[in-house]
């Protein structure tokens, strides 16, 4: 059975505050300009002195060959030497052990109130599903700084995480409280470990997934999220793994979730999608799939 955790972690919250004195900032502002959490703008004051250290060139460096920051945060949380002595070095330049002593209430509060939502959540059931284990430890990470724009789900051995900020607001409002919206917190969980485990199953076996004429049909902005089609394969699975989550939660909710999505992103794609995913469920649960890796072929040809 699957623990689940609610923490901050502070390798983490230390590349945050690296990738605050790079140009993540602005990067995250196109191409919708938004208003970012107090703590997130705080952070990015605090550090602004500090553009010069090494670290940020590494990290400036690593963000420069490829904007998916989900090995950067593997690295740091399971302390990779190189990355990690460069945080460290940072961490005491900056003066960062003050800086999150001084502010850590506005985290405390954030983990204390994603822990409401998810007491009693059963992740691993699905993940079970569809995957056939789900890791021995699950982790979200509340995260009120950088990155700001979307969650993010990465691993470790037997470990999986859901790096998470909170949902954004309209213009220059600063985001919702966690407290504000469960479902938020919900199929963004599902939606990191998803990610997360399906990414690494694709990287290991790239061959799994064929190529598809899907890629070129998907909306411009939804391809510049997601650049290659690996990574857009594995968000439209992990949508089909968010509404069927939240529909066994409180029947309709994924659906209304998925609408929105269709509609607003103009992922036409979407029911299709989720569709296939449902079907996959259907068939590991009587026998007839052995895993995913057996079904992602039949998964693309539901896409087209």
């Amino acid at each position: 059975m699957s623990s689940l955790t609610v923490l901050t972690n502070p390798r983490a919250r230390t590349l945050s505050a690296v990738l605050a004195a790079t140009d993540w900032p602005e990067r995250e502002q196109r191409p919708l300009p938004r208003g970012v959490h107090p703590q997130a703008a705080a952070l990015k004051k605090h550090v602004a002195d500090f553009k010069s250290h090494p670290a940020v060139a590494y990290v400036q460096a690593a963000v420069n060959a490829d904007a998916d920051l989900r090995p950067l945060f593997a690295r740091a949380v399971t302390d990779e030497a190189e990355l990690a002595a460069h945080l460290n070095s940072f961490a005491v330049e900056a003066g960062l052990e003050a800086y999150w002593a001084a502010t850590d209430s506005a985290w405390v509060e954030a983990v204390s109130e994603v822990q409401a939502h998810v007491n009693g959540i059963d992740f691993a059931t699905v993940l079970n599903e569809a995957f056939g284990a789900a890791p021995a430890e699950l982790v979200i990470l509340p995260n009120l700084a950088y990155p700001t724009t979307h969650s993010l789900g990465f691993g470790t051995t037997n470990r999986v995480y859901s790096l998470m900020p909170p949902r954004k607001a309209v213009g220059e409002s600063p985001p919702w409280p966690f407290r504000d919206d469960r479902d938020y917190i919900l199929r963004l969980a599902v939606h990191d470990f998803t990610q997360c485990l399906l990414g690494d199953l694709l990287a290991k076996n790239p061959s799994l997934l064929p190529e598809s004429p899907v890629s070129e049909q998907l909306p411009a902005d939804f391809r510049a999220e997601h650049p290659t089609w690996p990574r857009q394969a594995a968000e439209l699975f992990a949508y089909g793994m968010m509404t069927i989550f939240l529909n066994r939660l409180d029947d309709g909710a994924g659906d209304s979730f998925a609408l929105f999505e269709r509609r607003t992103r103009k992922l036409t794609v979407l029911p299709a999608a989720i569709t296939a995913v449902s079907n996959y469920l259907d068939g590991r649960a009587k026998s007839q799939y052995a895993s995913l890796a057996d079904y992602l072929p039949q998964f693309v040809a539901a896409l087209t």
